[in-house]
């Protein structure tokens, strides 16, 4: 499976946070190997044994101005233990459990701790002092600071804000990228494609620049050509009408006339397929044809248009479409696809046992695209040769012979469907003998 550019770099930065973060926590463990419920028993330790070595040798009537002194400068609170007293126990629970264990490690079995005494919140920790029993209450800082959040929840909340940050990084790095690639997909589908900015890191710049020349000279390009095959389409049809009328006026025999003027006709067809191709690759869609269309009733038209060979038996079509069914695009450029396509099966596919084209036609809602099936009972499409009749000016070698067409209808479908997103596909038809030919189109963008 590939993975976008954004994603890589996401990754890439991503685990470099990571990996940092575990190496520091391996750097941690190694240079301050003891926990923190160990630290903080040492020290509730020392200050317990201090604190009662300080009562025990200062004199009577010290005690009461040490003891102030204490809770004053250290923060050190004692107070006789009484069996009535109220406590609350510390959280969390394991690791105030560790805590107790490794202080009755140091002070006795004995000993108790507390998060609070008569309603006194602190760390309170029990000492005797000849055998009476005491409460030493420290602040509840020690307690915060040495048995804060367990080490799992800070490595996530390391790792989650490092992914923001891989996240932030790498947003703006692939953003220019994925511009230059939507405007790459509009030339493509021969839609005009906006300026890219020609600002930020050098190099994306000079790309940007570069791409902006290049779709100036693009469509430069396509404005002589079009002028140029107006003239050239121009300069030929001329002609062609005045032979035409010269040989309705000569004297030779009506089947020489009629013969001479086929392939006028046929010449005329083929320069009119050319400039149809040629409009399709310049990309002449214009946003305001982009509507909501009724695919059946463009169906129905087009029976319309081939009713005299339906009528005298040159073709029989068979036609399955929801009347419902719409969908979103040009409908000049979906008329132009089908009539293409009955265009190639008349003159491609006829039946090998009858004279007769046999057309069936199919549409209906895949997903998010029109899916269209049109289907002959004609000789077919070796499998080898159907990409490359989808490329203009490629016929069968038969075909070229006998039939004589320009090579430029399924050329001209592909690329109107390529224009929306889609594909035409050429298949065997599954009923028997004959070429299928899928399109789908997806719909036009609302803007």
């Amino acid at each position: 499976m590939r993975i976008s550019l954004f994603w890589r770099t996401f990754l890439l930065i991503a685990g470099l946070v990571v990996a940092c973060l575990m190496a520091m926590l391996e750097l941690i463990r190694i240079f301050d190997p003891a926990p923190a419920e160990q630290k903080l028993a040492w020290e509730v330790a020392s200050v317990v044994n201090l604190t009662r070595s300080a009562l025990v040798s200062a004199q009577s009537d010290r005690r009461v101005q040490l003891l102030a002194e204490l809770a004053r400068e250290e923060g050190v609170r004692v107070a006789p233990l009484e069996p009535g007293d109220r406590s609350e126990p510390l959280e969390p629970a394991a690791r105030a459990q560790a805590l107790l264990g490794r202080l009755r490690g140091l002070l006795g079995p004995q000993t108790r701790v507390a998060a609070s005494v008569n309603g006194e919140h602190g760390l309170w920790v029990s000492f005797e002092i000849d055998g009476d029993p005491y409460w030493l209450g420290l602040s509840a800082r020690r307690f915060e600071r040495q048995l804060g959040p367990p080490w799992w929840a800070l490595l996530g909340l390391a790792a989650t804000l490092g992914l923001l940050g891989a996240l932030a990084v790498a947003a703006p790095l692939n953003k220019p990228l994925a511009r230059l690639s939507q405007a790459l997909g509009r030339v493509s589908r021969g839609d005009p494609a906006p300026p890219l900015p020609e600002t930020g890191p050098t190099e994306i710049a000079a790309l940007n620049r570069r791409f902006n020349r290049m779709v100036s000279d693009l469509t430069e390009l396509e404005s002589d050509r079009a002028v140029a095959l107006a003239g050239i389409s121009h300069d030929i049809r001329t002609p062609l009408t005045r032979l035409r009328m010269e040989i309705e006026l000569s004297p030779m025999a009506e089947a020489d006339k009629e013969s001479m003027s086929e392939d006028i006709t046929r010449i005329d067809a083929i320069v009119g397929k050319f400039m149809e191709y040629a409009r399709t690759a310049a990309g002449d869609r214009q946003p305001g044809r982009i509507q909501s269309v009724v695919v059946a009733d463009v169906i129905e038209t087009l029976r319309t248009a081939y009713q005299g060979r339906l009528e005298s038996g040159d073709l029989t079509l068979a036609v399955s479409a929801d009347p419902q069914l719409r969908w979103r695009g040009d409908p000049l450029d979906l008329t132009r696809m089908l009539s293409n396509l009955i265009e190639n099966a008349l003159r491609y596919g006829r039946s090998p046992d009858s004279d007769r084209t046999e057309l069936s036609i199919s549409a209906a809602r895949q997903a998010d695209a029109c899916e269209l099936i049109v289907s002959d009972r004609g000789p077919g499409v070796p499998q080898a040769e159907r990409q490359r009749l989808l490329r203009p000016f490629s016929r069968l070698d038969s075909a070229r012979s006998e039939l004589g067409g320009s090579g430029l209808g399924l050329a001209i479908v592909a690329r109107l469907a390529q224009r929306y997103g889609g594909q035409c596909v050429l298949e065997d038809n599954p009923e028997g003998s004959g070429l299928r030919v899928r399109i789908r189109l997806p719909d036009a963008a609302s803007a």
